[in-house]
């Protein structure tokens, strides 16, 4: 008779037998995966006694790195296989941020004989050790029923060795064959099960489960990168006419100022080994910066030569960095030296993103004169530039992507379809699986998710800016220095008067243009949801209304469209890149910048058009190269313009053509507006302090402030735009209140 050599382990209503890797409930099997077999043995050896988290690692994961809800998963699997009546998950008790306890009494006894039944078809996954273990003791394995080979529903039984006289055949002559067949069958049926299981079971993904908002000042910029060491995360904060950088830990709670070497400093990457930044100081948003080294302790940066960049990120192997230009990704060494070019772009490259390995390098590319953006990878050496998603969206809207710890996903921004958010895209294939053929989203909603998110070394978190955004406008009464909402309710982004003062246009945030009158009654939409308006225009006779239209495939459009409603009329069907529609004061030519763009995708230096509508000519207005935004003066004697730097107010004289510098700024806005008298010329310094309006007499040149929004600033405001000038001379703001902060996003894998 067949006696085991190994002991059993019995507690309650279980028998856990080593040697055959079989778990028994009241002799029935108890389905286990091995690893929640291997733990659950483990848990049984050292019943009574903790089992420390570390000690589980090591025992069922020796060679890779996983994190703790992987472990919980498998304690979770086991409490439901071990629960029994009153039972439910009493045997296995967790020890807080430790590790678990077996609790109950364990019992070793020698294994039990094999018995006829003991190798029913529900044991049939055995391991082959187990079998050889049997044929080793002298033990038959034969069909029942006197049966050759498998029948479905037939059990099998052991019993002693026999030896026929006469020729009978023996058990190496007979009971061996048979037992190598069995085993031959047993493995296949395990492989095909596990194969089966591979290509058919869902994979297991991320989904959030819990939000927190990690800060609370409102003013996160999210243009600046979020970058994270592992105890602390560093971010923007704009702060009137500057910004800060600021840190918070992990777990949030209270901002501080982190002292920096320039008066506008933004993290662009963390060094491989964590003791340097790549930082980069700047005058304003979207524009190329100077690369430097900074050291993570503090101290004086060092520049990387003469690099200059809209955006960079160390080399995987910590001896390099890349970055962007408008014509593709280049590579420099850290001191600057043999800059070259590493991919060309159609468009400009940014958010780089190394995989964990340092084999892939992935960012988007934002094309010139377009919305949008696409997600394109390449290897390490260069070669193998593609688009990840080709088709996935049409046009492309995905952007700014990182890895998980482990590059088993790569989380990224984007919209697609009616779903707009944070989206996920499976990378490494499981045990004969591929990966996802399509990214699922992961968060959507409110806030508005910015990526690309930090993720946490365990998987458990990622952390990204979250914002919301809301556009009001309001006029300024000089007298009272008092500000008044404008159309309030009405989700109006921009407003402009009639000449005669006695209607609005403006288009809301849907990008819809509605008409309506100056006190807000008869209100009317002339356009729909299919046309993106921005920038209108009103001619001086009051009958017509130019705007520009923005849509993914081509920025800035310009159409004109009846005052009184009716069919939108297309200018250039064939041309993009049309911006700042005005009109001449006896309103026979439409006036506007435009600009082409090179070979490369990057735009030519914009020029100032004017189209006379009568004859339908074109013409270029003669020294505008380099300028925006024109601006006729009542008397239509001039035409003022601002430089492509936004630095300086240019003065056309039309009756000499010649240009006069009229005043140079920090950073000029978009709007130039005359007051009805023509005496003064308005407009808006962004980047001096409180964002002051001004006026410039043009008499004697004179300048004087009429306004600061330092009130607007302190209390959270992103952007106060100044739009138009209302029938009085007051002028007309819109504000932007972005409310903007860290979100930290739980995750859980289903």
């Amino acid at each position: 008779m067949y006696q085991p050599s190994k002991a059993v382990y019995t507690f309650g209503d279980f028998r856990l037998n080593p040697s055959d890797r079989l778990l028994l409930r009241n002799g029935e099997p108890v389905p286990l995966t091995p690893k929640a077999f291997d733990a659950l043995l483990l848990l049984v050896q050292s019943a009574g006694h903790l089992v420390e988290k570390d000690d589980f690692m090591k025992q069922l994961w020796p060679d890779t790195f996983v994190g703790d809800d992987a472990l919980a998963q498998i304690i979770s699997l086991l409490r439901k296989a071990l629960a029994t009546g009153n039972a439910t998950q009493a045997l296995i008790v967790t020890i807080p941020r430790r590790g678990y306890r077996f609790s109950d009494a364990v019992h070793l006894e020698p294994a039990s004989v094999s018995q006829q039944g003991m190798f029913s078809q529900r044991e049939l996954p055995r391991s082959f050790e187990t079998a050889s273990e049997n044929a080793s003791s002298g033990a038959t394995i034969e069909p029942v029923d006197g049966q050759s080979g498998f029948v479905s529903g037939s059990s099998f039984k052991t019993e002693p060795d026999k030896t026929e006289q006469n020729g009978s055949t023996s058990l190496h002559g007979l009971a061996l064959p048979r037992l190598w067949l069995v085993a031959a069958t047993i493995l296949t049926g395990v492989l095909a099960g596990a194969l089966t299981y591979a290509l058919l079971s869902p994979p297991s993904v991320p989904r959030v489960i819990r939000t927190t908002q990690l800060t609370h000042s409102g003013r996160v910029d999210p243009w600046g990168r979020l970058i994270g060491d592992g105890s602390r995360l560093y971010f923007l904060e704009r702060e009137g006419d500057h910004w800060n950088l600021v840190q918070t830990s992990l777990s949030g709670g209270e901002t501080q100022i982190v002292p920096v070497p320039f008066r506008n400093t933004v993290l662009l990457d963390l060094s491989p080994d964590h003791s340097n930044f790549l930082a980069a100081n700047f005058p304003h948003r979207e524009t190329e910066m100077p690369l430097w080294i900074w050291p993570v302790q503090g101290g004086a940066p060092t520049r990387i030569g003469d690099l200059n960049a809209y955006d960079a990120a160390w080399h995987a192997d910590g001896q390099q960095v890349v970055y962007a230009k408008d014509d593709g990704v280049y590579l420099a060494n850290l001191d600057g030296s043999h800059p070259r070019l590493f991919a060309p772009t159609h468009g400009r490259p940014g958010r780089f993103a190394w995989s964990p390995d340092g084999r892939i390098l992935r960012f988007s590319v934002f094309p010139v004169g377009a919305f949008g953006s696409s997600l394109w990878e390449m290897h390490s050496d260069g070669t193998n530039l593609h688009e990840i998603l080709p088709h996935w969206n049409n046009p492309d809207d995905q952007c700014c992507g990182s890895w998980t710890p482990d590059g088993a996903y790569f989380f990224f921004g984007a919209g697609h379809g009616s779903v707009s958010g944070l989206w996920a895209l499976q990378e490494r294939a499981r045990f004969l699986r591929r990966g996802q053929a399509e990214p699922f989203s992961i968060a959507s909603g409110e806030p508005d998710l910015h990526a690309p998110p930090v993720v946490s070394a365990d998987l458990r978190r990622i952390y990204v800016f979250g914002s919301t955004y809301r556009y009001e406008v309001v006029s300024y009464d000089r007298n009272s220095k008092r500000f008044t909402t404008v159309l309030p309710g009405s989700r109006v982004r921009s407003s402009t008067f009639s000449p005669d003062g006695q209607w609005l246009a403006y288009h809301t945030t849907d990008g819809v243009l509605w008409r309506a009158k100056s006190d807000g009654s008869l209100r009317r939409p002339l356009t729909s949801q299919l046309l993106h308006a921005q920038a209108q225009a009103w001619s001086p006779d009051g009958k017509q209304i130019a705007f520009l239209n923005q849509s993914l495939e081509c920025v800035n459009k310009l159409f004109l469209i009846p005052a009184e409603g009716g069919a939108p009329q297309q200018l250039f069907p064939n041309e993009c890149e049309q911006f700042d529609p005005t009109w001449s004061p006896d309103g026979k030519v439409l006036t506007f910048a435009r600009s082409d763009r090179a070979p490369n995708g990057a735009p030519t230096a914009a020029t100032i058009e004017l189209l006379n509508l009568s004859t339908k000519e074109r013409s270029t207005l003669p020294g505008s190269t380099g300028m925006r935004a024109p601006s006729w003066s009542p008397d239509g004697h001039y035409l003022a313009a601002i430089t492509e730097d936004r630095h300086r107010i240019m003065l056309l004289d039309l009756r000499t053509y010649k240009w006069t510098d009229l005043y140079t700024a920090t950073m000029v806005g978009n709007a130039l507006l005359w007051s009805r008298d023509q005496a003064y010329l308005y407009f808006e310094d962004l980047l001096a302090p409180n964002q002051p309006i001004y006026r410039i007499r043009l008499r004697d040149r004179e300048r004087e402030e009429v306004v600061n929004f330092e009130s607007y600033i302190r209390a959270g405001v992103a952007r106060c735009e100044l739009v138009d000038l209302a029938p009085d001379g007051s002028p007309i703001i819109s504000l932007l209140r972005n409310q903007a902060d860290v979100y930290a996003l739980d995750l859980a894998f289903r």
